[in-house]
């Protein structure tokens, strides 16, 4: 019997709720916009900014960690992100789980990365807020 593959707009659904989960524990100081952009291919999920910096955050989800997660980019998602690290742009992927988030940056995206050293929760939001509020 085939194995029931779970819909992509299931998946979009659990990922939504994901990003909206950290979104939340974010401080009201940081701006936050959850794109949703039908018209040009690849943008990234959210876009961040504080009077310091600004970065970008394409997440992605799975319901269960695996050792070596590779982000699962669709192609134009790989060459925005591509394009905007190769301008200097702060531009990251987190793979997000219920075991923990791993973070890729610095072009890490376009291969598998250990999930060993995982960020919780509260450690990836702080993350975030080190990044865009830190100098």
């Amino acid at each position: 019997m085939a194995a029931k593959r779970e819909s992509s707009e299931t998946s979009e659904v659990i990922e939504s709720g994901f990003t909206t989960a950290v979104n939340k524990k974010l401080p009201k100081e940081i701006y936050i916009w959850k794109v949703s952009d039908k018209f040009t291919g690849g943008v990234p999920d959210c876009y961040y900014s504080s009077n310091i910096r600004d970065i970008w955050i394409e997440f992605k989800y799975l319901k269960k960690m695996i050792k070596n997660p590779k982000p699962g980019l669709r192609p134009l998602q790989k060459k925005w992100l591509n394009d905007r690290h190769a301008q200097g742009r702060d531009v990251y992927v987190v793979v997000g789980s219920p075991e923990g988030n791993v973070v890729y940056e610095d072009g890490d995206w376009n291969e598998a990365k250990p999930s060993a050293g995982m960020l919780t929760r509260n450690e990836l939001v702080q993350w975030i807020k080190d990044k865009l509020c830190k100098p």
